[in-house]
């Protein structure tokens, strides 16, 4: 009797652990987080970098790994959208950069988590003004970011009525543009300027900045137009440079960052996991991603393969596909040889030489080799693919 008994109570015991170990933690029980988000400017020009810095804690001390949105609001009473997930450093703080075209408002919301409660910052809003930006007053607005100037202040030889300067800073450079109706000063920093220095700065080929760079894109990307191009950068390469007009620069200059790009394993790429499409072809994941990472969206539809794309292209944008090469193009292939007419491959347009074309492709053999998979430039005859496809650029 005395052992039935002991084994019952073991028994009653086991199952009120198991129980305590399935029961979800209350609220009540969990770490409070306290979220705060600053940023760096009151009010900008549009098309201005802002910078933001907040931390999150809980009780008292920092929180490290921390899943942080940064949430915008377009206007009191809209909808909050995110504007990035971030994540806390071992001292809990958390950097981002963005640039501004509207009166924005923000905060930063703490995720919850299996200890920790949620919470919302108190929101910052970053007023859109219009008014001059000389290169002075850009220079005192950023301040110790720029870092040290390295020499003068210099103006680019023109003969237009749009007159440039410039003045390198350790750091940082500006470029102020006065045109006949308004002056600006825009911020060209890291790879970026890197690049942009090697092309001869505002001197060069690429000329002036239009806008301060799209930061905050995949793989933490930047992109920034000029007159005479684009450049693009992300943490895993450095800046690279296509020449043109247009947001096709934007487009085709993240594809250059990519050349050389090898996947993993067969049909393993990175581009495969952004879109979720392990194991399967990815050379039009591949122009997707290229749409996204460039801030451009969807203005390549986002599909896993490439047949949904074709399909969607031919249902609802199918005034745009044509026989003629243009840079941006989507160039599509048929490179099985089945019988069946049908593209199987894609690439977009980088250069038109008389007759024949320059792409770059993704899910590729390596020109150089004949071997391997990845992202590679190709030069093709025109004529070669079954038709072209134009985005909106």
């Amino acid at each position: 009797m005395t052992f039935a008994r002991q084994t019952l109570r073991q028994a009653l015991l086991a199952a009120v652990v198991l129980l305590l170990a399935v029961v979800p933690v209350p609220a009540s029980a969990k770490d409070r987080s306290t979220a705060s988000v600053s940023v760096s400017h009151s009010s900008l020009r549009k098309g201005e970098l802002v910078w933001f810095k907040g931390r999150v804690t809980s009780k008292g001390k920092a929180v490290a790994g921390a899943k942080v949105y940064l949430d915008r609001q377009s206007r009191a009473g809209s909808a909050w959208r995110r504007a990035a997930t971030l994540k806390t450093r071992k001292n809990g703080t958390f950097t981002y950069r963005q640039r501004v075209t509207k009166t924005t408002t923000y905060r930063a919301r703490v995720a919850s988590t299996k200890a920790l409660r949620a919470d919302v910052s108190p929101s910052r809003t970053v007023r859109v003004v219009k008014s001059d930006r000389t290169l002075a007053d850009r220079a005192a607005s950023i301040g110790k970011r720029l870092g040290k100037a390295k020499g003068k202040v210099r103006t680019v030889s023109s003969r237009s009525s749009t007159k440039v300067r410039y003045r390198n800073y350790s750091k940082m450079m500006l470029v102020e543009v006065a045109k006949p109706s308004s002056t600006r000063t825009w911020l060209v920093t890291g790879d970026i300027r890197t690049a942009y220095l090697r092309a001869g700065g505002p001197s060069g080929k690429l000329g002036r900045p239009l806008t301060d760079p799209k930061c905050g894109l995949l793989e933490s990307g930047c992109v920034q137009r000029f007159a005479g191009g684009a450049i693009y950068d992300n943490k895993n390469t450095k800046g690279a440079v296509v020449y043109g007009k247009g947001r096709k620069t934007e487009v085709l200059a993240a594809a250059r960052s990519q050349v050389g790009y090898a996947q993993k394993t067969f049909n393993h790429s990175k581009y495969n996991s952004w879109i979720s499409s392990e194991g399967q072809p990815w050379c039009s994941a591949f122009m997707s991603w290229l749409s996204a990472a460039s801030g451009n969206g969807d203005l390549i539809p986002k599909h896993k393969r490439l047949r949904h794309l074709v399909a969607d292209l031919k249902e609802n944008h199918a005034s745009r596909f044509g026989s003629k090469p243009k840079v941006g193009a989507l160039a599509f292939y048929d490179l099985t040889n089945d019988g069946v007419t049908k593209p199987t491959h894609i690439g977009i347009v980088l250069k038109v030489n008389s007759s024949r074309i320059v792409t770059i492709e993704g899910n590729t053999s390596n020109p150089a080799t004949g071997n391997g998979r990845g992202v590679y430039e190709k030069n093709r005859a025109a004529s070669f693919p079954l038709y072209y496809w134009y985005p909106e650029y």
